[in-house]
């Protein structure tokens, strides 16, 4: 089975600009996503799903000098741009994440992966109220990614989230992580950054770790 993770990024943020290409420790953000791709024991290849607007030409550049495979698609259409990729690598599952959370756990893409492959479902993610916020996996059927592009959807899973039993989604969350549940581990905001460049200070980025300290400081 060919699985592509496609890892959506673009630079211009409303509350944070530029955010992916920031340094987060050692690695700067979309690097951490990238590498939580490949450190996965099911996914095969990893792309870069990148908005054509010009500023992300500069993720284009780093992807270039790291030898990172990317597409570039259109920046409002996030739709077209995942589903290009699945047809450009002939993928038999495309895995969703984003590039601003760079501490999705490895072991979540994969245990999210082999849900969907035991279940009946077109879309399985672990979106779900027990979950933190950082850690979210969509596992999709590329045919359903065509049958929303037909519809002229421009959201790769807006539509199956409001109709899920129309388009036959399963929501799997992990117990693991349910005591962290409030933590909120994506860099969405400056204070979401330097909380979570804290966090990589003070652990080993872990991101079981990281969410327990971050639990922790919002209590």
């Amino acid at each position: 089975m060919n699985i592509v993770t496609s890892i959506q990024a673009r630079l211009g943020s409303t509350r944070l600009p530029g955010k992916v290409l920031f340094h987060l420790g050692h690695k700067r953000i979309i690097q951490w996503a990238v590498d939580r791709s490949t450190d996965t024991d099911l996914v095969d290849r990893t792309v870069v799903t990148i908005g054509d607007q010009p500023e992300n030409e500069a993720i284009e550049e780093y992807c270039d000098r790291s030898e990172i495979d990317f597409f570039t698609g259109p920046e409002d259409d996030l739709l077209r741009r995942h589903h290009t990729v699945a047809e450009q690598t002939d993928c038999d599952l495309l895995v969703r994440i984003t590039a601003d959370c760079p501490f999705v756990p490895s072991n979540e893409i994969d245990r999210v992966i082999q849900e969907h492959r035991v279940n009946d479902a077109r879309y399985t993610t672990n979106l779900t109220e027990k979950m933190p916020i950082g850690t979210a996996v969509d596992v999709i059927e590329p045919n359903l990614l065509a049958n929303f592009k037909s519809l002229g959807e421009t959201h790769p899973v807006e539509l199956a989230r409001k109709n899920p039993r129309e388009w036959n989604i399963v929501r799997t969350d992990n117990p693991e992580w349910y005591k962290y549940e409030s933590a909120h581990i994506a860099v969405d905001t400056p204070a979401d950054y330097w909380r979570l460049t804290d966090a990589l200070e003070e652990t080993n980025g872990n991101p079981l770790s990281v969410a327990e300290w971050i639990s922790k400081r919002q209590l």
